[in-house]
């Protein structure tokens, strides 16, 4: 905490750097994330588990209590693009593979989700999208975005369909 709050790096943190156990979107976002804690006492309760930087995007690792949170106060995302100045993910630390692409695709419907085995060995995931939740959705659906940050961040190769759930 002193590292975030002071912008400067202990000499074990930055080892950790220079080791690869710790990344450079983790050291800034761990900085932006004590400079919102100082002005919010709600962000001052967070626990950054991890980030990652995938283009200008920021993919925030957090508690699942902390994402709960800031799904049920908006209010708390614009401080947080307001404060890293770029569109920002909220993924559960300690989520499965599932979890991590209902995060990404948040507040979506992921319908279903199986992995996809090739003859070469490699497998594939595929996501099934409620399309009517898209319908509804004020956000817009970036899904070449989305299979990036997978890709970028659990090695994930995606293929996304969409569906209509019948009742």
């Amino acid at each position: 905490m002193f590292d975030a709050k002071t912008g400067i790096l202990c000499s074990k943190c930055d080892a950790k750097l220079t080791s690869g156990q710790l990344n450079h979107a983790a050291v800034f976002s761990s900085i932006k994330l004590a400079k919102l804690a100082e002005k919010d006492q709600e962000i001052s309760k967070f626990t950054l588990v991890g980030s990652h930087k995938v283009d200008d995007d920021y993919i925030l690792f957090l508690r699942t209590s902390d994402i709960i949170t800031i799904r049920s106060n908006p209010a708390i995302v614009q401080k947080f693009a307001g404060e890293f100045n770029a569109n920002i993910w909220f993924v559960e630390a300690e989520g499965t593979d599932r979890r991590f692409m209902e995060n990404l695709f948040y507040p979506l419907r992921v319908l279903n989700m199986n992995l996809i085995w090739l003859p070469d060995g490699n497998k594939l995931t595929r996501v099934i999208v409620n399309q009517e939740s898209v319908k509804r959705s004020s956000m817009p659906l970036d899904v070449e975005k989305i299979r990036k940050v997978a890709k970028a961040v659990k090695k994930i190769e995606l293929i996304v369909e969409f569906e209509t759930q019948s009742n």
